[in-house]
């Protein structure tokens, strides 16, 4: 299955019958259908540009310049950190290859893990034209010489040229380089390109930052997402009435439309998959998958059914106290295959683990290739697997250590072999890709569809509009929840505030609820001032998004999960996970948080890792009480608490709990 279909290709090559001229004419210019078909490429062109930028950290991973530079336009302008301004795709190339010593590809033993989270994803209206704000998460190295930790926002601009979406302006906006060893308490790493051949700049930065611990922001594209939409038209028709009908326009609507569901179904499932390995749920975690699911973890071999894929989960043991687990699930690719009923789809899993007892802590890196099937309308796993990149100490980092990859097991025998052989890091494992380079690659034809017969059209339209306002609910919190944890970073405390509902709650760890915006702005000064705040680090790294928005359009609820770095330059670094459910109304047409409720997983000192340093949660403070006491009486670790599910198994439907 390679490559994916660009909604204006499919516009393109889709044939369908045309109608009676007598209901061509009463219904071709009804603006209903255009206007559906108009909401629909808005959805596919958000849905591709994310897929774009996600295959972007993966081609980074690899050092592979030559498939970043097939994302670019030819006159891209790209600017990383301070390096300055390079203009076209010649003069970026070799910049490029500068970094990587005049070669492609990773050294041996080089880690180069460029993750790609956190959108806040905008198309122009008129179709042409998006922006984008990213976070990278960065994991640095060279075993036996150093190990770095790197973060900070990408501001990126795109263009859609001959049916393809790519990479116009990309600009990556440094918060910092640092030693794995004290991460962020210490100073920038030392720079380790002076040895390399770059060429000159175009131009000096547009941004000059000064290096950590100085403390910038960098510019966003849009307007806080609480004062609404921008006003955006309706896209010109480029193909009159005599070229497509009503119905033919109405049924690639429908087919754009549940393209972007299915993706959406599929982000759901996996997504749940991972938060179920967090509390070690193997019932509900083999629920997930088709009779005849395979499951395949690093070494230990292929377990074929639901029977034999339960007995090995089970294996892997029960959670009990002080036993660490985090499974994230990141970065999607999701391929939907021509026929709508199989999918293939690439994910990327940090994995921090330990179990206090033992006073040993590990930070894993894998990349799942998995596969998917459509069964009676629901999307379950047919093939899982999962490719173990790097594994390590969590407390001496990858420069200095690394776990050997799993073999199969004497007392947990697999029922196939491994698949493929591979060395994790120090080797350089490649996962291969399911997908064509976006940029370069064939792309993905689907079967023409029926068009939707004149007396259906009314009904039809009805019900897609319904249809289409969820999957566009579904990208508004998304940047939502992701613009509240941009402001977060820099102290932005009135920016946050104003995301919330005029009575909505705010409820950290065990500090109680602090109910009505005013009260919720208050609550924020209980991490310092506003403002930005040099020699301070407050990272907040939001991903697996689960959102379910209500039938009437006018709740939704959110399970999202945050990895977060804290601390202050020469004095501490700290790190905590967390698990959010969080509930939100529509005010006025717009998108507010109506109660956030943050679940602390751990907090720890980040140079000794949860097992040795691991902190209490926030509690109530006594210069600003909050106005109720927690909802939920719970331990972060090392004790273990399940933060309940606002939904159900995906698959079962059976209560996740």
């Amino acid at each position: 299955m390679s490559g994916f279909l660009s909604a204006r290709v499919w516009a393109a090559i889709v044939g369908m019958a045309l109608l009676p001229c007598f209901a061509q004419a009463a219904i071709a210019a009804s603006p209903s259908v255009d206007a559906l078909l108009d909401r629909a490429h808005r959805l596919t062109d958000t849905a591709e540009i994310k897929r774009l930028q996600c295959i972007y950290g993966y081609y980074l991973d690899r050092s592979d310049w030559d498939a970043v530079l097939d994302l670019f336009t030819d006159d891209v302008v790209a600017e990383y950190g301070n390096s300055g301004v390079y203009r076209g795709k010649a003069h970026v190339r070799a910049m490029l290859y500068a970094i990587g010593y005049g070669k492609s590809g990773l050294r041996v033993g080089q880690l180069r893990d460029h993750i790609q989270l956190q959108p806040v994803v905008d198309v122009a209206s008129d179709g042409k034209t998006a922006r984008g704000r990213w976070k990278a998460l960065v994991l640095l190295g060279q075993y036996g010489d150093y190990a770095r930790w790197q973060t900070g926002p990408y501001e990126n601009e795109y263009r859609l040229e001959g049916g393809r979406w790519k990479i116009s302006h990309i600009h990556w906006y440094e918060t910092f380089t640092v030693p794995y060893e004290g991460g962020w308490k210490g100073a920038m790493a030392q720079s380790n390109v002076a040895d390399r051949n770059f060429p000159a700049p175009d131009g000096p930065p547009s941004f000059a930052a000064q290096p950590w611990p100085a403390t910038s922001l960098a510019p966003y594209h849009y307007a806080n997402p609480a004062d609404g939409p921008q006003a955006r038209p309706a896209r010109p028709a480029k193909i009159n009435a005599d070229e497509r009908t009503a119905g033919q326009r109405l049924a690639e609507a429908r087919r754009l439309t549940e393209q972007v569901q299915d993706e959406q179904q599929i982000v759901v499932l996996q997504r749940t998959y991972g938060y179920l390995v967090d509390k070690n749920m193997w019932t509900q975690i083999t629920d997930l998958f088709t009779d005849d699911g395979t499951l395949e973890i690093g070494g230990r071999g292929v377990f074929v059914g639901k029977a034999r894929v339960l007995e090995y989960l089970k294996w892997l043991g029960s959670p009990k106290h002080g036993k660490l687990y985090d499974h994230t699930q990141m970065e999607s690719v999701i391929t939907v295959g021509p026929d709508g009923s199989t999918a293939r789809g690439r994910w990327r899993a940090l994995i921090l683990g330990g179990e206090q007892g033992k006073r040993v802590d590990f930070l894993g890196d894998a990349i799942y290739e998995n596969e998917y099937r459509k069964e009676n309308g629901v999307w379950k796993i047919s093939n899982l697997h999962a490719v173990f990149i790097m594994y390590t100490d969590f407390e001496r980092g990858w420069g200095t250590t690394f776990n050997a990859l799993t073999a199969p097991e004497v007392d947990m025998p697999p029922d196939r072999k491994p698949s493929a052989r591979y060395e994790s890091y120090p080797g350089n494992t490649f996962v291969p890709y399911h997908y064509s380079n976006p940029g370069s690659g064939p792309l993905l034809v689907r079967p023409a569809v029926e068009p939707v017969p004149t007396a259906a059209i009314a009904a039809e339209v009805a019900r897609l509009d319904k249809q289409l306002q969820r999957l566009e609910d579904v990208n508004a919190l998304e940047n939502l929840q992701n613009a509240y944890g941009f402001y977060r970073d820099k102290w932005q405390w009135d920016d946050a505030a104003k995301l919330f509902a005029a009575n909505g709650t705010r409820e950290i760890a065990q500090r109680g609820v602090y109910v009505g915006r005013d009260r919720v702005r208050r609550s924020f000064d209980l991490d310092g001032p506003a403002g930005l705040r040099q020699g301070e680090v407050a990272e907040h790294f939001l991903y697996q998004h689960v959102i379910h928005v209500a039938d009437d359009g006018k709740t939704a609820q959110a399970r999202v999960r945050e990895l977060s770095w804290l601390g202050a330059y020469g004095k501490q670094a700290e790190v905590s996970a967390e698990v959010a459910e969080n509930r939100f109304v529509k005010e006025g047409g717009v998108w507010k948080i109506q109660a956030e409720h943050q679940y602390t997983t751990f907090l720890a000192d980040y140079t000794k890792g949860w097992s040795k340093g691991s902190k209490p949660i926030a509690g109530p403070s006594l210069e600003l009480p909050a106005d109720r006491p927690p909802t939920d009486v719970y331990g972060a670790f090392p004790d273990i608490y399940v933060p309940p599910f606002h939904y159900s198994n995906p698959v079962s439907g059976k209560p996740i709990r």
